[in-house]
């Protein structure tokens, strides 16, 4: 026995092969674990080198190889036989969603166009969109629906986009412009996360959808160039540049984006004053018209070093820089003793920058692996706001001062690890720690021909946080448990008035994901969470924004943090048609409320209520139906339920049912010529103490692929018959609104997209500062 074992360790056999992408273009650094094919165990585990390539010399016996790549999903080979002496060549192993027929070994990856893990829904694009913008294909997604204002929403609730892992820290419409600009073609999947588990930060009670954008890591210079335009009331215009140089040792990336759009939104507001039995006091009308432009220019600048096969230092700059006018005018009419009119004029100017910088650290401490992550980050968001009023009233009294300047400054500071184990083939544990730090200062300038004044309001925050989470996968069963805690630290001090306050809390959450298949078509998934959302700095500011002379905006110091508790349990069949309940109690809920001051003037501030609860029945089908025919369809029945005691005010409402429907239907004429149209209704509906009217709109469009498909153009009509509406009544007990809303909507857009050189990778961005960049956006007036 013993010279036989010094025989086959002199001599032993061989397997050799390479990792590669969809497109054939090596993956280097990939973990390659070869396994005893009895009982799974790692017998030797190597990383791939710089072209992707491995080897293994080990004693003959019968085998099995596990495939990892960050970013992929993993492939396990069947077994195969290996004999001393001999070599088995395995080929290229390709670990995009595809089936490869290798000589020794059969590698099954295909990939379904949906896939329901344990916390999320993926969507596997497989040349969904054939180039088309990101922003468009989202309507094309189970349960994704985009408005015509860019509103993007996951199962009726609001959402957080990642890009690749990392959030975004864009505004909405900044955030609109850049999802226009990439193409669909440059995305590998998109990660439906509905309900989120411990990983991510506790904050926020909606949604996450996580673009995966396609790597690449061929060598040499690689980019995509794209433009738009579109002409509704106004034009707008879109564009951009991304480059992307990998070296041996280095990867480089660049991106130029810019948008610019052009719009109106105007307003009409009723209003109508109650005393405390109900009986009427005063009505006032404002009928507010403005023009507005909004133009965003963010350049990006990446590159990870590659220090060596395990070790990778990542660092990023991302500026942004936005330019806000608004021209408005407002015709206000007030019933009281008297009958009054005024009118008020408004231009503001703001300037704002945004400026991100991360490192990030990744090592892989082994091949089994093992890997820890480090983020090391700094946000600053400064919005320079100056605005003009004139106000031609019977009561000058009421005037407001005639030149404001209003200043935000934010300044974030965040340090983040992550640790991965892994226990065994099928299960690992995660755990991590965040710690940051928010400086939030924002101050009032007031000026009129004899006066002048100026307030203050600074909050600081500190935020600490450590999670763990189990997951085990098998055939049958999924299932991830987690836990996070976070210590929340602040003080906020208004320069004038009595709003000084100190919060500190110290809060669990946890999550439970569980995913089980029934059958090979038929399988339930259930998912658990606490979860907090805690108020925006801005919600928090009681410094005054203005809308008209007669209608203001303000934060609320009080505003409490919301505390929810969701559940959701859904069926799948055969990853097309998925059916589900979901359920979300919120303590502290939010709430928007307007309330009478001085002299007929309105103010609309954020409240909590006493609790909250929101209910949902969904149905979702999305599939290729024929060879020339997609269509995603998904309906959504909800109720919310609501109460709240209100300055000695009682408001609740038992909700009404609400239907709202979205069907997405794509018809290719050729190969390179498609046909697209979009249907959305939004029903009737009570949101707390909203009651929004019912709307109904149709976009159509047609795409056309050329160059071998490396360019696309693409003509879209939005909101056809400009039925969009933004129209509600809103009941604050001692006051009573209705707004109607109407903004530009309805337009045609031209877009252009070329890819030259290969798929851009992106950069890895460190994403410490997430949660506080989002709370740190400001709401447009």
């Amino acid at each position: 026995m013993s010279s036989l074992h010094i025989t086959a360790q002199q001599n032993p056999g061989k397997v050799i092969g390479s990792v590669a992408d969809e497109n054939g273009t090596a993956l280097p650094f990939a973990m390659v674990a070869l396994q005893n094919s009895k009982d799974s165990t790692t017998v030797k585990a190597v990383m791939a080198d710089d072209k992707g390539s491995f080897t293994f010399e080990i004693p003959s016996g019968r085998y099995q190889i596990v495939f990892k790549m960050m970013g992929y999903d993993t492939v396990i080979s069947k077994t195969f036989d290996v004999t001393i002496g001999k070599t088995v060549t395995l080929g290229v192993i390709q670990l995009m969603p595809s089936t490869t027929q290798l000589a020794a070994v059969n590698i099954s990856a295909t990939l379904p166009f949906v896939q329901r893990r344990a916390d999320k829904l993926i969507v596997n694009l497989n040349g969904l969109g054939s180039g088309a913008p990101i922003m468009e294909v989202m309507n094309q997604l189970p349960g994704v629906n985009v408005t015509p204002d860019d509103r993007i929403s996951l199962n009726g609730k609001s959402v957080q986009i990642y890009i690749d892992g990392k959030a975004t820290t864009l505004s909405s419409e900044a955030l609109a412009g850049m999802l226009k600009g990439i193409s669909s073609s440059a995305i590998q999947k998109v990660e439906l996360i509905a309900q989120p588990s411990a990983k991510y930060d506790a904050a926020g009670n909606g949604a996450i959808i996580n673009i995966i954008r396609k790597r690449n890591y061929e060598a040499g210079m690689h980019g995509n160039i794209y433009a738009g335009g579109g002409q509704g009331t106004f034009g707008k215009a879109n564009g951009g540049l991304n480059l992307n140089y990998k070296g041996k040792t280095y990867n480089l990336l660049l991106n130029l984006d810019y948008n610019y759009n052009k719009y109106f939104y105007d307003s009409y507001i009723a209003s109508r004053f109650l005393d405390a039995t109900g009986g009427a006091m005063e009505q006032s009308t404002s009928d507010i018209k403005s023009t507005r432009t909004n133009t965003n220019y963010t350049p990006n600048l990446g590159i990870d070093l590659y220090l060596s096969k395990r070790t990778t230092l990542s660092a990023s700059v991302k500026p942004g820089f936005q330019i806000f006018k608004r021209n408005g005018a407002a015709d206000i009419n007030s019933v009281e003793n008297n009958f009054s009119q005024s009118q008020f004029v408004n231009r503001a100017d703001i300037r704002a920058t945004n400026f991100s910088s991360g490192l990030r650290l990744q090592h892989k401490i082994d091949t089994l692996g093992r890997e820890l992550t480090i983020d090391l980050d700094y946000y600053r968001y400064a919005n320079y706001n100056n605005q003009n009023n004139r106000t031609i009233t019977f009561n000058p009294d009421s005037d407001l001062p005639s030149e404001i300047a209003q200043d935000r400054v934010f300044d974030v500071y965040a340090l983040k690890t992550d640790y991965t184990f892994p226990l065994s083939k099928s299960s690992q544990v995660e755990m991590g720690l965040k710690t940051s730090y928010v400086n939030s200062v924002n101050s009032n300038f007031y000026k009129d021909a004899s006066s002048q004044q100026e307030d203050l309001f600074d909050y600081k925050e500190s935020i600490s946080a450590l999670y763990v989470t189990y997951s085990d996968n098998t055939e049958k069963l999924s299932y991830q448990l987690g836990i996070r805690g976070e210590y929340t630290y602040g003080q906020g001090q208004q320069q004038f008035g009595t709003n000084r306050f100190t919060r500190n809390y110290l809060q669990p959450f946890p999550s439970i994901h569980v995913d089980y298949k029934l059958t090979k078509n038929h399988s339930l998934s259930l998912g658990l969470n606490k979860r907090i959302e805690r108020p925006g700095y801005e919600s928090m500011n009681p410094l005054i924004r203005i809308i008209s002379n007669s209608n203001l905006q303000q934060g609320n110091p009080a505003l409490r943090p919301v505390i929810a508790y969701n559940a959701d349990l859904w069926y799948g069949y055969k990853n097309a048609f998925f059916a589900g309940l979901t359920y979300s109690y919120s303590i502290d809920d939010f709430t928007s409320l307007s309330l009478p001051l001085n002299n007929g003037i309105t103010t609309t501030m954020p409240g909590n209520a006493d609790h909250s609860g929101y209910f949902t029945m969904q149905v979702m089908y999305g599939k290729q139906v024929f060879p020339w025919w997609y269509t995603s369809t998904n309906a959504i029945v909800s109720k919310r339920s609501f109460k709240g005691d209100f300055n000695g005010t009682m408001l609740r409402s038992e909700g009404i049912y609400s239907l709202s429907a979205t069907s997405y239907n794509n018809f290719s004429l050729s190969s390179n010529l498609s046909v697209m149209f979009l249907f959305n209704y939004r029903g009737k509906s009570i949101d707390r103490t909203i009651s929004n009217q019912a709307f109904a709109y149709l976009t159509a469009g047609a795409r056309m692929q050329f160059l071998d498909k490396r360019a696309s153009v693409q003509l879209t009509f939005t909101d056809i018959f400009r039925s969009y509406r933004n129209y509600y009544q809103q009941d604050s007990g001692l006051l009573k609104q209705e707004w109607r809303n109407q903004f530009e909507t309805r337009m045609v857009k031209l877009a252009l997209s070329y890819n030259f050189g290969g798929t851009i990778k992106s950069t890895k961005k460190s994403n410490g500062t997430d949660e506080e960049r989002k709370r740190s956006m400001l709401n447009e007036n």
